[in-house]
């Protein structure tokens, strides 16, 4: 049984959040480029980290559209799923490899056939949208299977109606640890925040270091002991926990 999040009673120094963005601080959209983090929302994050909260956010998304969504929030992020490092604007590591030969290839021919599915490139990472055409699910899944015939050491990792293709070791669980042994992090209690299978990593890897995971969202099979409906009722959280940490 997975239960609503307690309040923190911790101090500001001792907190670190590892937060996922769409579908946890932003509403899921349609269209990735239709996404948003609320201003409310964003406002809240700064002011947790002007009280001394360690704030970092693991995302698919290539780490640009993770900064252009936060901002003015600037904070360590890992894009694609950890195949982005970056530790303040204009600072990013790419830890990822390339793409393996004729992958892109495959897939274009395969989503030529599919009306509403579509390709996304990232940094070291292939997305296959088909939330625009739900009775795809099964098609995408044997396309993306046959996919990773030629990518060898990649794995096929599936979402809220997404199939993501991504080298094996990059994901937001390592991420998180490399982002704990920095001296921001080191020594604090991590909390990972997420709402999909992607997030799992990190769930795992909060956990193992003494931390704790929330899953956002509807009920579903997760590491997370915690767990918050919506978007809506994570900003909620979230500002309650600043006013517990300024009283």
């Amino acid at each position: 049984m997975h239960q609503p999040p307690l309040r923190l009673h911790l101090p500001s120094g001792r907190l670190a959040l590892f937060l996922d963005v769409d579908g946890t601080l932003a509403p899921i959209t349609a269209r990735p480029e239709m996404s948003h983090v609320p201003v409310g929302t964003r406002r809240t994050l700064l002011a947790l980290q002007h009280s001394g909260v360690a704030l970092a956010a693991l995302s698919g998304r290539p780490l640009s559209q993770v900064r252009r969504l936060l901002l003015p929030v600037d904070i360590p992020a890992a894009g694609s799923h950890g195949a982005q490092l970056g530790l303040k604007q204009g600072c990013s590591i790419r830890v990822g490899v390339g793409l393996p030969a004729g992958l892109i290839d495959v897939l274009q021919q395969g989503v030529a056939r599919l009306p509403g599915v579509w390709i996304e490139r990232k940094p070291a990472a292939l997305a296959l949208h088909w939330r625009q055409a739900p009775g795809c699910g099964d098609q995408v899944d044997d396309l993306a299977r046959q996919a990773l015939a030629i990518a060898p050491g990649w794995r096929l990792l599936a979402g809220h109606c997404v199939h993501e293709l991504r080298p094996a070791g990059r994901d937001k669980g390592v991420a998180l640890r490399r982002l704990m042994r920095l001296p921001g992090f080191a020594g604090r209690w991590p909390l990972a925040i997420g709402d999909d299978r992607t997030d799992e990593d990190a769930f795992a890897a909060a956990l193992a270091l003494g931390g704790g995971a929330m899953r956002i969202g509807p009920p579903a099979d997760t590491l997370a002991p915690w767990w918050l409906p919506d978007v809506e009722t994570l900003a909620d959280w979230l500002r309650t926990q600043l006013r517990m940490i300024r009283c």
